[in-house]
């Protein structure tokens, strides 16, 4: 099932077994969907919302949000238990990951299950009060890179890795700027987006 809004989500439609799955999913690709579909397996997830950035505050997107939005969907269409979300455009300004948690948990008076990648941990103390954001979170991380490269610096700065949840899983090493990349040389990039989306994916980031 997916949805367009998150204020159109009712609490009454699931468990309380939530899952966040935020980004810029600049654009969507295998790697975004296999992450999902860990999660909601390994998790046993009622729901996982996808939800991607309106206005990240790191870094502008090169697609607009309708755009990231409608391929998300496109993408992710029939999956049962995972639903896209455009709550950050209905709420608007800075797309502070804080906003987002604190909807959420109140809207299905739970505290979610956040998934991140391996890299979050690296500038995790970056994150727009991020101790408020851990502490209504279980933080759930997915791997991204081979030995761990991250782990140490977020143990410093939390003090524990302690109740971090990570994903065992395949390690993908796909992004969405080696895709544009890849695009914006030339180069096929078959295999790497879904093929429902490729051709309009192609023809976005080539110009």
């Amino acid at each position: 099932m997916v949805t367009q809004s998150g204020s159109e989500i009712s609490s009454s439609n699931t468990g309380n077994r939530i899952g966040i799955f935020g980004g810029t999913f600049d654009p969507v690709h295998v790697g975004h969907i296999i992450v999902a579909l860990y999660a909601l397996e390994h998790l046993s997830l009622d729901l996982l919302l996808i939800v991607p950035s309106y206005n990240p505050p790191h870094k502008k997107p090169s697609a607009p949000f309708e755009k990231r939005c409608e391929w998300l969907k496109r993408v992710f269409r029939g999956v049962e238990r995972i639903e896209v979300s455009d709550f950050e455009r209905e709420r608007g300004g800075t797309s502070y990951t804080i906003y987002t948690v604190e909807h959420f948990a109140l809207l299905y008076r739970t505290r979610p299950y956040f998934i991140v990648g391996e890299d979050a941990l690296s500038y995790i103390e970056k994150w727009y009060r991020y101790r408020e954001i851990l502490e209504k979170v279980t933080l759930v991380v997915y791997p991204r890179f081979c030995g761990k490269p991250f782990h140490f610096h977020a143990q410093e700065v939390l003090g524990s890795l302690e109740g971090i949840i990570f994903l065992e899983m395949p390690l993908i090493q796909i992004s969405s700027s080696e895709i544009r990349e890849r695009i914006k040389a030339g180069k096929s990039v078959k295999g790497f987006v879904p093929e429902e989306i490729r051709a309009e994916v192609e023809e976005f980031y080539a110009v």
